[in-house]
């Protein structure tokens, strides 16, 4: 406890849904009036890439839950897991779909533009996952 005259207050962390946040504000703007104080309000950003591997989820930058295949999930985990490491499109198959799978290029080229086109914010120049051409793919290492 400091001394009479101190002015060190006390900080208030909290989470609100949208509808609590205007209660909080009207709250705040109160408490402010009656104390004769002006509130810091310091809002957390969201993550903008979520991704959940024990509920094997993605949610985008726009807070929206966004549905995934198995092998979508599979190997968008992947790449995510080894941020910035090239992977020729033998080694995807191999740890995405097994050793022994048929591997045929036209059909990852394929795949890769669906998940990219379900995450990333514009498809057409991706941000997550990335081309390494005449190598494979990656995810982005400044991306999380």
């Amino acid at each position: 406890m400091g001394k009479k005259g101190d002015v060190h207050g006390k900080m208030l962390v909290a989470e609100f849904s949208d509808n609590e946040e205007l209660l909080f504000h009207q709250t705040v703007e109160w408490l402010s009036s009656r104390l004769n104080s002006n509130p810091i309000i310091i809002k957390q950003e969201l993550k903008v890439f979520n991704l959940n591997l024990y509920t094997r989820t993605f949610i985008n930058e726009n807070g929206n839950l966004i549905y995934l295949t198995a092998k979508e999930f599979d190997l968008l985990y992947f790449l995510y897991s080894h941020k910035g490491q090239v992977f020729t499109k033998e080694q995807i198959y191999d740890n995405v779909w097994g050793h022994g799978y048929i591997i045929d290029t036209k059909n990852l080229t394929s795949f890769i533009r669906k998940l990219r086109n379900k995450i990333e914010p514009d498809p057409d120049k991706p941000i997550y996952i990335l081309t390494v051409w005449g190598v494979g793919y990656k995810f982005n290492e400044d991306k999380s």
